[in-house]
């Protein structure tokens, strides 16, 4: 391409005209990873073909994805092309503005392109993005790339007749299209190998539609330099798993009266669980206006039975409620935010939906029951579950309170208001600020924490606030710690940001004088009642908690060669995996369970959070679980 010629065509480097902060969070909200900016341009791509089409319009239907992959996982440029529409320089200049509508989804159109967003996170992700795109025989360009305090781009400020050379080079020999060119150069973005990364793009769920189209071609084109330059090219189609129709009927929401169409189909073979897997075959895809936003199990994901089925629920009336703005899906887009009242009526009315089809597959894969294990066994497993309640309750039951459902904040606050303190024992507090006190020039929010007794002292007087985890678009929020040293003394705690002012009383009160605590809530005897081995013949994990029960699956290989169905660990081998195990289902459901209840906070997305959170409990209590088990003598 002859820079020189684009020059005089584009303006002056500047700051994308966005909050820097609202950039971070909704870059690395979206793209966590190579495929998520695949994802979004390719179905950008699609959303462009589908307006041609709403038109009367024959296209043809081409996406084509390159990728130029160097040693060790590092991807070098990823582009993708399409012949769709393209852009105007003024259509441009829109389509590089932070949720700026773009797609036509506001005005009725079939479109995934919900927030007006992808193009722009899958740049600022990636490293250096320039975008070159013909209408009407004008080629306009543009050049974004992510700054040291923000977005940097240089918006379209001409176009010009492209020659027979810059078609070519562009890719685009005739008529319109739009091609998004990345130099990466964000290491943390790596590049699976060919092999990898092909049935990903396959079977991204919300790629399928577009990859299971006969309207649409989507071809890969995959290069590595160091194997001599070799060239993989492959049409990218997806085929959906076969399975008979269970169930394939219209309902009505109770609640709003949507009409919802489902169809579930039931597999002969059993499929990858959605669970924290975008690429997994079972589950239901959630679909509105021709877009996938979700694929669900529900209840059901960890559940063996539950990955016999798939198929899709289609709410139409989804989209027209974003288009009045409800806040119904997760602006990390992840999936649909199945918080919100209307989604949970859905989310129940599924799964009443699949229980007899669960049921049965369950009864199906019934297994004869391993025998009970030793005595002592027994006891050694029984004491084990009664630490892991005690760790459960020590992260669980201390965590501040949540903005209740329908509450509404408008002013600086602080929760709770009043409380009880046990002497010497902190006790947290969330301190929330509703986004309109909120300087939204300002990266950060730093509210400075104060008592006014100093027998009741904060342990966190500087505290930066974050999105909340349940409502980012509406509250920021931060957490402190407080510690009372003296009995009955009382304090007022001031929290300041800026101008805003909030205060809660506190007072020192042993447990049970002024008033108990709310203790940690779970089913009935605790959240770990019992520790069995699992005899099923082909397992899909190690280990799972399953509604208090941990399961060991003693015919999962490793596992094989150190337990049985009595799950007696007889060498220090056995009981190093036996506590490796344990832990791992204590760590995964605690770290879900933090989350679902607040106590770890999502920033970028729950996958994120899920595995920092892991991490954590893992480096807290792994090595107290493996004590207790080596140190007992069976």
């Amino acid at each position: 391409m002859v820079e020189r010629e684009f020059e005089d065509e584009l303006e002056k480097e500047q700051d994308l005209p966005t909050d820097p902060r609202i950039q971070i969070q909704m870059t690395y909200g979206t793209i966590r990873n190579l495929v998520d900016a695949i994802v979004e341009l390719v179905t950008n791509s699609d959303d462009s073909y589908k307006r041609l089409e709403e038109k009367g319009i024959k296209v043809k239907g081409e996406i084509k994805i390159y990728i130029r992959r160097l040693k060790y996982g590092k991807c070098e440029r990823l582009e993708v092309l399409d012949f769709a529409e393209g852009m105007d320089k003024e259509d441009l200049k829109k389509a590089l503005k932070f949720a700026a509508e773009t797609s036509g989804f506001e005005k009725g159109k079939s479109v995934r392109g919900l927030f007006g967003r992808g193009l722009k996170e899958a740049i600022m992700a990636l490293g250096i993005g320039e975008i070159y795109t013909i209408k009407d025989d004008k080629l306009s360009k543009a050049i974004l790339w992510q700054g040291t305090k923000g977005g940097r781009y240089r918006p379209p400020k001409g176009s010009h007749i492209p020659s027979k050379e810059e078609r070519e080079e562009i890719g685009i020999i005739e008529g319109n299209g739009t091609l998004v060119r990345i130099s990466v150069t964000n290491e943390k973005m790596s590049c699976p190998d060919y092999k990898t990364l092909v049935p990903r793009i396959t079977n991204h769920y919300a790629l399928r539609d577009i990859n299971s189209s006969p309207k649409r071609k989507v071809i890969l084109n995959f290069e590595t330099p160091e194997k001599r330059g070799l060239m993989y090219t492959t049409p990218i189609s997806y085929e959906a798993p076969k399975g008979k129709v269970v169930f394939d009927e219209s309902i009505k929401l109770s609640i709003r009266g949507d009409t919802i169409e489902i169809k579930i189909y039931k597999s002969d073979e059993k499929l990858e669980s959605p669970h924290n897997n975008p690429f997994a075959k079972a589950g239901l895809l959630i679909k509105t206006a021709n877009a996938i936003l979700d694929n669900e199990l529900f209840k059901y994901t960890y559940e063996e039975a539950g990955c016999f089925f798939f198929g899709e629920v289609i709410w139409e009336g989804l989209a027209e409620r974003l288009r009045k703005g409800q806040s119904l899906l997760d602006l990390n887009r992840v999936g649909v935010e199945w918080k919100q009242e209307v989604c949970q009526v859905l989310r129940d009315e599924i799964e009443r939906i699949l229980e007899p089809f669960i049921e049965k597959k369950r009864k199906q894969l019934e297994v004869k029951p391993a025998a009970p294990p030793p005595e002592k066994t027994r006891k050694m497993l029984n004491k084990l579950c009664s630490l892991l309640n005690r760790f459960a309750k020590e992260v669980l039951s201390e965590l501040p309170p949540d903005i209740e459902p329908g509450e509404k904040i408008e002013e600086l606050t602080i929760k709770p208001s009043y409380a009880n303190i046990e002497i010497d024992k902190e006790r947290p507090f969330s301190v929330y600020a509703p986004l309109d006190i909120l300087d939204l020039s300002s990266a950060h929010y730093e509210v400075k924490v104060e008592s006014d007794n100093l027998h009741i002292q904060i342990l966190d007087p500087d505290i930066e606030l974050q999105p909340d985890h349940k409502y980012p678009d509406r509250y920021y929020r931060g957490k402190f710690r407080v510690i009372g040293r003296i009995d009955k003394e009382e304090a007022t705690i001031t929290c300041k940001l800026g101008e805003h002012t909030a205060t809660a009383i506190v007072r020192v009160a042993p447990l049970g004088k002024i008033g108990k605590r709310k203790k940690l809530t779970g089913p009935r005897g605790g959240f770990f009642r019992k520790i069995e081995a699992d005899s099923n013949k082909d397992p899909s994990h190690r280990v799972r908690y399953d509604k208090g029960v941990i399961r060991v699956f003693i015919k999962f290989p490793v596992v094989a060669k150190y337990l049985d169905e009595s799950l007696s660990p007889e060498t220090p081998e056995a009981k190093a995996v036996l506590a490796e195990l344990v832990g791992e289902a204590f760590c995964r459901f605690v770290a879900r369970e933090g989350i679902d209840r607040g106590k770890y906070i999502v920033l970028t997305s729950e996958i994120d959070a899920f595995a920092t959170a892991i991490n954590e409990l893992q480096k807290n209590f792994l090595h107290l679980i493996h004590e207790a088990i080596l140190k007992y003598k069976l």
